[in-house]
This record gives structure tokens, sequence and C-alpha cells, in this order.
């Protein structure tokens, strides 16, 4: 046991240094291609900090532990949104300054739909993840050909800390960072859990999901913290379409996934709910309906750059969270 407790402090303050490093590294390769940081965020970041999951879910799949394998997915994206964001919104107000977050966040939701549609065979199958394989790329290539067509006077001021070479080279090591110890944190925590009699279901959706969480949690943080807000909300947004659509989607075209809906049922609703919720909370209702009735134009109804997660809104998904995890137990 004190030996495990040692891993697991070990390995969260590897992932704190390695998710430093990769918003650093990122943000450099965002400045240097013209793309912007929100962007990167959905990509770069949130691809690498979200690689803990796809390890985790993939050796679940294949060694037979299923509920580990679609827990991890559900339960990270739960804690990305309740915890992660929300904690970052009370260490500092997230201002939403982007034009596409409402088409993203739609994407997200479409994501989770789908996600409770091949529930319901009972197996994720191979052609399912195909499709959901396709759907990630088709998002990634709009994300960045839309950023890349930005003309480059409009693109905000980022860091050019780094060279190409070197920004690519501490992205990768980051990276590397984040999946070995968001690895070791996974297996020392399940031992200590495990030792306490809980359930493989609960470990999965608690436990594993939240360390599988802490680089984006880190990485928002770091993000936040150097005033790169767009990371922040982003990278959330991001991680949690790649959870679902990349990592289940590759572990199912390599593994077929069995998936138990009753058992799983409750979470879902709670990551739905949660994310409908996250947009309420950011949702700017009296500057959208002012501007409405003075333009009639319906899209402006889908500008959330007035928007804002605050401390409040951090605090109410933050005791979302622990509402939800008390309910577990």
């Amino acid at each position: 046991m004190f030996t495990s407790i040692l891993i697991l402090i070990s390995s969260l303050a590897l992932l704190i240094i390695s998710g430093h490093g990769l918003v650093k590294g990122s943000v450099s390769i965002a400045s240097r291609f013209h793309i912007s940081s929100l962007v990167i965020g959905m990509t770069i970041v949130a691809f690498g900090t979200s690689a803990p999951e796809l390890i985790v879910s993939l050796r679940a799949a294949i060694d037979g532990h299923p509920d580990i394998a679609v827990g991890n997915v559900v339960g990270s994206n739960i804690a990305n949104v309740a915890l992660v964001l929300g904690l970052t919104a009370i260490v500092i107000a997230l201002p939403v300054v982007s034009k596409r977050l409402f088409s993203d966040w739609l994407f997200m939701m479409i994501s989770y739909f789908f996600l409770w549609l091949f529930f319901q065979s009972g197996t994720i199958e191979r052609y399912q993840g195909v499709i959901m394989v396709v759907a990630i790329i088709i998002f990634t290539w709009r994300a960045i050909k839309t950023s890349m067509s930005r003309n480059k006077t409009e693109e905000e001021k980022v860091d050019k800390t780094y060279p190409v070479w070197l920004a690519i080279v501490i992205v990768l090591v980051a990276c590397a960072g984040l999946a070995w110890g968001a690895d070791l944190l996974v297996k020392s925590a399940s031992d200590i859990a495990s030792s306490l009699g809980v359930s493989e279901r609960v470990i999965s959706v608690t436990v594993v999901a939240f360390g599988t969480s802490v680089p984006e949690l880190t990485a928002s943080l770091v993000a936040a913290f150097k005033k790169e807000t767009e990371i922040s909300v982003g990278n959330i947004v991001g991680s949690n379409l790649f959870n679902i659509l990349v990592v289940l989607g590759i572990t199912s075209v390599i593994h077929p996934i069995p998936v138990d809906y009753m058992a799983f049922r409750i979470d879902l609703l709670w990551m739905a709910i949660l994310g409908i919720l996250l947009m309420l909370v950011i949702y700017p209702f009296k500057a959208n309906l002012t501007a409405w009735k003075a333009d009639r134009d319906i899209k402006i109804l889908s500008d959330l750059r007035n928007g804002m997660l605050s401390f409040w809104g951090g605090v109410m998904l933050f005791l979302l969270y622990i509402v939800y995890i008390a309910m577990l137990f």
C-alpha cells in the first residue's frame, strides 16, 4: 500500500510537468503555423492528454475487461467537464472568444447520442469504430482548415518561445510523459482501490477515469494560468470527442467491445446532462438575445464569444462531480 501511494504521488508530479511542456510546445507550434490556440487545444493538446485513455481502454479490451475500457471513457468525459473545467474556472474564469465553439460543442453532443445508440446493440462493432474514426478525422480537418484560412493579422498573439523542431520534440516527450504517468497512476490507484473491495465498474468510472483525466486537468490549469484560456475550454471539448471517437473507435476496430447498457445507463445520462449544462453556464443569454432582437439574425444565437465559464459556474460543475461520485458509492 505504501509503495502504491509513493508511485501515485510520483506519477502526479510527472503528469504536471508533462502537462506544462505540452501546453508550451503546442502553443509554439500554433504560433509558427498560424493556427489558433483553440484549434491547437482541440487537436494536439486534446489528443496528447487523451493518450492515456486510449492506452488504458485498448489494453482493457484486449485483456477482457470491457467495463474498464468503456467506463474509462465515460467516466473521463464526466470528469473532464465537471472536475477539470470546474476546478479550472474556480481558479480563473474562462471567457469564450471563438465563433466556432458552439458547433464544436454540438459535434460533441452528437457523438454522445451515437455512443448511446451503439450501446443499445450490446457490442461496439468494428464498423461502428470505423464510423467514429472517420468522424474525428473530418472534425480535425475542418478545425485546422478553418484556422489556416484565417488572415494572419487576425491571429491572436501566442508564445513564440521555441523553434518548430524543438516545440515538436517537447510535445512528443510531453505526450510520452503523460502516457507513462497516467499508466503509473492508474495502476497504483487501482491497487489501492482494489484493496478496499471496490467493484471493477466503479473503479473504471472513478479511479481509472480520474487518473486518465489528470493530464487534462494539469494542461487546462497550466493553460489558464498562462492566460491561454481557449486551450482550457477547447482541450476539454476536443478530449471528450477524442475519448469517444478515437479511443473507443480505434479500440473497437482492433477488438469489438462488449457493453452492458444497463450498467452504464446512469453514467451515460450524467455525461449528457453535464454536456448540456456546460453550454447553459457559458451561454451569453442576455447579450445574444439583445443582439438578436436588434438584427433578427438567427446566427447570432450560436455566437458564444460573449460567454464565460465563471467562478460560480465552476463551483456548480465541481459540486455536481462530488454528487456523482457520492452516488456511485
